[in-house]
């Protein structure tokens, strides 16, 4: 039998001496880990008091209403929960804080909207406006669009709400009213075409102001409005045994013009046989322009509506100082107060009327009644047998002609 070693023994007595003390200390009765731990409770002590008085009793108040703008249809609508039950009040009624269950029941069976509330009797309050029943909302009226600019750019301004276009062998000419003019340009005009003191002057003043090159050189010829420069004939084939005479051809030349103009012998014919050579041109110029010179003269038209009591009273003053006498003086008057027109553009009717209440007025002043210049009853007569107007010619009130 072999011997163990040593240190195996040793370890083996160690660890059976300890199982034997763990063994010992689990077996008796009062060691700590052989007890059984217990949670920790708190006492509570309870102490018996006198009951508690109910609180007074509060009279249920009036639910406040509140009515929405826009209220839900029957369809979506659920029914509101008791106020007791509900943790948050019903939209469409809101209770006052410490009503009770009572104030809660009646603020279901209330109304769903107060009548003070309503601004239109049975019609909720509404933000959007209405609609079927005001025409200025619901549709734009006609006139305040802005309007389209009809601009051909034929026409240029020249002034004083006139237009004018070039046309080459005519020219147009529209006035402030609209309406054109064509001028036929003679069949052959000859002008002089010699530069004058004044064109040296602004070639001068061109040359000096033009941006220059390294050498004095500019972009653009400063005569070339009056001169022609040619470098020679250009299909010469040249003199090949005399090269020098070649370069004297090809030297450069000034040619400098002396007369200028147009000759239309053809136009001038048939002018002469009663033909317009430019008739078609002409009847297209007015066809493509028509709606740009209603334009020009719808806003003539405005600007004079506009004016019309600076126009009527300037008039009235040419008038009074023209005519001294007062038999004249009175029919011109009343010719001014008759030519107003009654019926047609509404803008138009409102000007006459404008109109011929400064004639009124002025006949009032400078003719009153009762004055030994003012219009007899004879008078108002026969100029009531001459007039074209509807209206009665009454430049007097009742009052003004009763004397005192």
């Amino acid at each position: 039998m072999r011997k163990l070693p040593l240190g195996v023994a040793v370890s083996t007595a160690l660890h059976a001496a300890a199982f034997i003390w763990v063994g010992w200390v689990s077996a008796r009765p009062d060691a700590p880990a052989a007890r059984r731990v217990e949670p920790s409770t708190t006492p509570v002590e309870i102490i018996h008091s006198a009951p508690v008085p109910p609180p007074p009793q509060i009279e249920p108040t009036e639910p406040i209403e509140a009515t929405l703008l826009d209220p839900p249809s029957p369809a979506s609508t659920t029914p509101a929960r008791p106020a007791a039950r509900s943790p948050s009040p019903s939209p469409a009624a809101i209770v006052a804080p410490g009503a009770g269950a009572d104030a809660g029941s009646r603020a279901e069976t209330a109304p769903t909207r107060s009548p003070l509330l309503t601004m239109r009797g049975k019609e909720p309050p509404r933000l959007a406006l209405p609609t079927g029943r005001w025409d200025p909302l619901d549709r734009v009226p006609a006139g305040t669009t802005p309007e389209k600019q009809r601009t051909t750019g034929i026409f240029h301004n020249s002034g004083r709400g006139t237009y004018e276009s070039d046309q080459d062998s005519f020219t147009g000419k529209v006035k402030p009213d609209g309406t054109v003019k064509l001028e036929d340009k003679p069949s052959a005009s000859i002008q002089i075409r010699l530069p004058t003191l004044k064109d040296v002057g602004g070639v001068i003043a061109q040359w000096y102001e033009a941006p220059k090159g390294a050498f004095g050189e500019t972009i653009e010829a400063p005569m070339s409005k009056h001169l022609s420069v040619s470098i020679g004939p250009s299909t010469d084939p040249g003199d090949e045994a005399h090269p020098e005479h070649t370069l004297k051809d090809k030297a450069v030349t000034a040619i400098v013009p002396i007369f200028s103009g147009r000759l239309e012998v053809t136009d001038w014919l048939m002018r002469r046989k009663g033909i317009d050579p430019y008739a078609s041109r002409k009847l297209k110029l007015l066809d493509v322009t028509r709606d740009e010179r209603v334009q020009i003269g719808n806003r003539h038209r405005a600007q004079q509506l506009a004016m019309t009591p600076q126009i009527v009273q300037r008039n009235l003053t040419h008038l009074w100082a023209a005519t001294p006498d007062t038999a004249a003086r009175k029919q011109a008057l009343f010719d001014l107060w008759d030519e107003c027109v009654e019926t047609g553009d509404p803008a138009v009717v409102a000007a006459a009327d404008a109109a011929r209440r400064l004639v009124i007025a002025f006949i009032r002043t400078h003719l009153p009644a009762g004055g030994p210049d003012a219009f007899t009853p004879a008078e108002l007569d026969a100029l009531a047998r001459t007039k074209r107007s509807r209206a009665a010619f009454q430049p007097y009130d009742e009052r003004d002609r009763t004397t005192p």
